[in-house]
């Protein structure tokens, strides 16, 4: 078992044409748990081979940043208009479009990169992406923020008894009111399954002793052992032994948005406008939402 604390981590896009295939090219990657692949130039391959297996979520994750000036009372980019996954504003004859890739691909306007492509400016709604290190269960209560993009690494396909997923040992985020108890932590980090059912059977029999480390523990560790067992010694697949998977484990996911809906996201999960965040949200949320601000998103 390996124990980590929630994190993130905002990533900027890079200019370019190549900066917004970039920013698809990790989500997708962090979905198959191929980051390793990742090397310069290989982002625009990616993404062409995403659009030919027709797989659009990663493809969100590419901020397309248009301007055009308007013809004869009427603008190229007008049929961006009343499409929910881009942000239009009209300034002095000139209109000014904020989307995704996918938006491009899927209604089949990808020639506008190249006649309206430009770096955002001051008229452009912009869109941050960030890389969440976060437990299953938070991450499900990140993913309900909509018009928003999302990708998380994938337990259909990442098996993780494979060396480069850890070779069995499941990684775990440490819930915030258990930060505190990381010496406990570590120092049963290392028993074997049989010593945890040991501590259990002893203590169920009146014999020996039980915190809530020890308990929350042992219920991972058997988990980390099923999910082993199951693949290893009877061949099951990754989609099918993630069925033993808990919400504590590790689930890398990557958001990437407009600014009014990051503000929207922290009314909820830092600033708890419709009620009291739930502590994992929170973690994440107030220390971002202080990030935005030092960054002056916000």
């Amino acid at each position: 078992m390996e124990f980590l604390v929630a994190g993130f981590e905002i990533i900027e896009q890079e200019p370019g044409l190549a900066g917004m295939y970039k920013a698809a090219e990790l989500p997708g990657r962090i979905c198959y748990g191929s980051q390793d692949k990742m090397a310069p130039g290989t982002a625009e391959k990616f993404c062409n081979g995403l659009m030919k297996s027709n797989h659009g979520a990663p493809l969100e994750h590419g901020t397309v940043y248009l301007r055009a000036e308007d013809e004869y009372y009427a603008n190229p980019l007008d049929k961006y208009r009343g499409n929910s996954y881009s942000k239009l504003k009209s300034i002095n004859g000139v209109k000014y479009v904020t989307t995704n890739l996918r938006v491009l691909f899927e209604h089949d306007w990808l020639g506008d990169l190249e006649k309206y492509w430009c770096e955002p400016t001051e008229y452009h709604e912009r869109r941050y992406q960030v890389r969440f290190q976060v437990d299953r269960f938070t991450g499900e209560e990140f993913l309900r923020h909509r018009v928003a993009s999302f990708n998380r690494e994938s337990t259909r396909y990442v098996l993780f008894t494979k060396e480069k997923f850890g070779g069995g040992s499941i990684k775990y985020i440490v819930p915030v009111w258990m930060l505190d108890k990381q010496d406990a932590i570590n120092s049963l980090k290392d028993y074997s399954i049989s010593d945890f059912c040991k501590c259990v059977i002893d203590f169920e029999a009146g014999v020996g002793p039980m915190d809530d480390v020890c308990a929350w523990m042992f219920a991972l560790k058997a988990c980390e052992w099923s999910y082993c067992t199951l693949t290893n010694q009877f061949e099951w697949q990754a989609q099918q032994a993630r069925t033993v998977l808990p919400c504590a484990i590790n689930s890398p996911l990557i958001k990437t948005a407009f600014i009014s809906d990051w503000k929207h996201f922290f009314d909820l999960r830092a600033l708890g406008t419709t009620g009291k965040p739930h502590p994992q949200a929170f973690e994440l949320a107030h220390p971002l939402m202080e990030e935005f601000k030092n960054r002056g998103y916000l």
